[in-house]
């Protein structure tokens, strides 16, 4: 994949980790694709069988004295992660192999019009989240299953394992997003350093009052691109960031517009995927904060006398949910304010500056596009991911857990 070989890089560490369960969508051309739906198929049958097995294993072993709420949240739990799972491999082949190759030469187009190349740090930013929610994972596993063992003995909770297997493959499916979202994210940002460099050296209106002042770049309360500086260094054939007339910033609305077509795809790739992952992480909040609470005022008996370990180990799997889709949202909402910047920018630029007729005309088209367009991640378009969804999740738990603790004894 030679020509989008770095793009294709930023993604690597992530990639090894999803082939683990045949999730990764991003294929060398070398890849046989017999081989690749034969893989997927059996790691399906693998985790599905362990997944129905701990279930069946659990009810006849230890769900006797198990309030039926939560006999009810963990079933319907083990069924919907084997579904979704299913579901993951039936769009990831769908969106395989050839439509990842022509999604990076897409991004390979934009960075050789934009000069991106700070892949070096997208990669680290993904890897540091992956080595963060591998640790969260991790720890909030070790405590259930100790607490579990406690409870039980070694050989129920390790049959029941599988359970973790799928939270950390929704984690994984998160992350996965949430570095196609930091590809967009760091364009964007591209594309706005583009504008701001352009404002702090275009001259200003006539007779503007303030214009040392306005004319500094510092004034926008951003911090000064060293790409920019970087790229100055370098010949770039295209020389965008001169912005010396209106056919270069025509360049610039035509990398938004392929970032739009770069949006697309990931939406229909993860949308569907993203909306099922979501409600999953919703119903372990549910019978997380269930079983947490229900442990700590003693309605839900223990074999040892105290459940406050039992109930610790379900809080940490809940904030474990919570910090997953914190971050997913909050990753959405950077990208988001890109776009917000761009048009601050372009805006401060056509009011505080002099550009020449063609060259106006082709930035408020560039801010048309930018304010028609916005770039808006959703879940199969029934949810947009802000913050605003965060709220509405919140308020979901708050009032199903409600519900079960008073309505099911």
């Amino acid at each position: 994949m030679k020509s989008n070989h770095n793009a294709y890089n930023t993604l690597t560490c992530l990639t090894w980790l999803l082939k683990i369960f045949s999730l990764n969508s991003n294929f060398e051309h070398s890849t046989n694709s017999t081989f690749l739906l034969v893989k997927s198929v059996l790691t399906a049958i693998a985790f599905d069988s362990l997944a129905f097995y701990s279930l069946c294993h659990f009810i006849s072993n230890a769900y006797s004295g198990v309030n039926i709420s939560i006999k009810l949240a963990e079933i319907v739990q083990i069924i919907y992660d084997i579904c979704q799972y299913s579901v993951d491999l039936i769009f990831v082949n769908k969106y395989g192999r050839h439509i990842s190759i022509e999604y990076f030469k897409q991004y390979d187009n934009i960075d050789k019009i934009l000069g991106v190349t700070n892949y070096c740090s997208l990669r680290r930013r993904l890897l540091k989240l992956i080595i963060v929610f591998t640790l969260i994972w991790m720890i909030s596993a070790s405590f259930d299953f100790a607490a579990w063992v406690r409870e039980y003995g070694w050989v129920t909770p390790a049959i029941y394992g599988v359970t973790y297997i799928y939270l950390y493959i929704k984690v994984l499916t998160t992350l996965d997003l949430t570095s196609h979202i930091m590809n967009i994210e760091i364009r964007l940002k591209t594309i706005g350093d583009l504008v701001q460099d352009y404002y702090s050296t275009a001259d200003c209106y006539p007779g503007l009052i303030g214009d040392s002042i306005l004319c500094s770049k510092n004034w926008l309360y951003t911090k000064t691109s060293s790409q920019i500086s970087d790229l100055k260094k370098q010949n770039n054939p295209l020389q965008l960031i001169s912005f010396n007339n209106h056919h270069e910033v025509k360049w610039l609305t035509r990398c938004y517009l392929m970032l739009i077509e770069q949006v697309a795809y990931i939406n229909s790739m993860y949308g569907i995927r993203i909306l099922l992952n979501s409600l999953s992480l919703l119903i372990d909040m549910v019978r997380f904060t269930n079983l947490g609470v229900r442990l700590l005022i003693g309605s839900q008996r223990t074999i040892n006398e105290s459940g406050y370990f039992p109930a610790f180990s379900s809080l940490l799997h809940l904030l474990t949910c919570v910090a997953v889709l914190i971050s997913l949202v909050d990753h959405c909402e950077q990208t988001y304010s890109q776009r917000v910047r761009i048009i601050r920018f372009i805006d401060h630029l056509l009011i505080n500056k002099n550009p020449d007729d063609d060259l106006r005309s082709a930035i408020k088209e560039l801010r048309e596009l930018v304010q028609n367009h916005p770039v808006t991640f959703n879940m199969a378009n029934f949810f947009t991911l802000n913050y605003s969804l965060l709220m509405s999740i919140a308020s979901v738990v708050v009032t199903y857990t409600i519900i079960l603790l008073q309505s099911v004894k």
